[in-house]
């Protein structure tokens, strides 16, 4: 169910901001304005769907928020384990390099 929405919203969002969906809209609101068509109630459907695609524009937000948060937590152990793998190599070399300087005395 969750995939669903999720896939809903993310379908919506691509509709809603598509070139066409603009178009769409000019076309339609120039008939309405032509045909001198109740401009109330155009203000009412214009307002009603502002707050629809606001709140889907919302909740495709905040889903991103969430794959951002999950890529950093990513990214921050792939960083902490290059530092541990980094430390560890330094000090491997610095063995290495005790090593070699007690066979040279």
């Amino acid at each position: 169910m969750k995939n669903f929405k999720f896939k809903l919203i993310d379908s919506i969002s691509s509709v809603v901001g598509s070139w066409w969906f603009l178009v769409l809209h000019i076309i339609w609101f120039s008939v309405w304005l032509i045909f001198r068509l109740d401009i109330n109630s155009l203000i009412m459907i214009v307002s009603l769907e502002a707050i629809i695609l606001m709140i889907l524009l919302l909740m495709d937000q905040n889903r991103q928020v969430v794959r951002d948060d999950l890529r950093d937590e990513e990214d921050l152990q792939a960083d902490l384990k290059s530092v541990k793998l980094g430390e560890e190599i330094l000090k491997e070399v610095k063995e290495i390099k005790d090593r070699i300087n007690k066979l040279e005395k």
